[in-house]
């Protein structure tokens, strides 16, 4: 009997603990706002940095609160910003619209360093070493952290084609032409 009661303590020590835990964690929890989780799923989460934060959480959280406008997200342009201004009830930005970029690689400047790549958060760049790299336009946000550590300046950033919209080119009818 005496060597079963330390076997048995451990066991209930554990259990107590357990329980402890749990009613700490629903007697402590935090309330959080359910929009901040709502744009984080719409942000890029590239954690690029170009909005003035670490990351696209505590950018969220700087939207939800009114401390960074709807469209700091440089990555997500125009588009991202009108979508994050509706889910939060606020104007969009008056700002100049911008347009969604996509990083380009110079194919004669690109000496295959790898260093892009590396930097490279969104796994946009492919290629090997000492061999020219590419870009996956689909997978490229624009966030320009390739453009810093490229030591031959090889990259550079291009309106995205997919999501730019193209100028209506007027239609000129032939047969209605008069040749003087």
């Amino acid at each position: 009997m005496e060597s079963i009661l330390p076997v048995l303590a451990v066991p209930a020590i554990g259990t107590l603990i357990g329980y402890l835990l749990g009613y700490a964690a629903i007697y402590f929890k935090v309330e959080k706002d359910p929009r901040i989780e709502a744009v984080i799923a719409l942000l890029p989460n590239g954690q690029c940095g170009q909005c003035g934060f670490p990351g696209c959480a505590q950018a969220a959280g700087a939207m939800v609160r009114s401390e960074a406008p709807v469209g700091a997200c440089t990555p997500g342009g125009a588009a991202l910003a009108k979508r994050i201004a509706l889910l939060l009830d606020r104007p969009a930005d008056d700002g100049a619209e911008s347009v969604p970029q996509v990083a380009v690689i110079d194919a004669q400047a690109c000496d295959g360093c790898g260093r892009c790549q590396k930097k490279c958060n969104f796994d946009a760049i492919i290629g090997a070493t000492r061999q020219q790299h590419g870009i996956l336009g689909d997978d490229c946000t624009g966030c320009a952290a390739c453009l810093a550590v490229c030591p031959r300046q090889a990259i550079a950033l291009r309106a995205d084609p997919q999501l730019t919209p193209s100028a209506a080119k007027p239609r000129f009818d032939v047969r209605e032409a008069s040749y003087v």
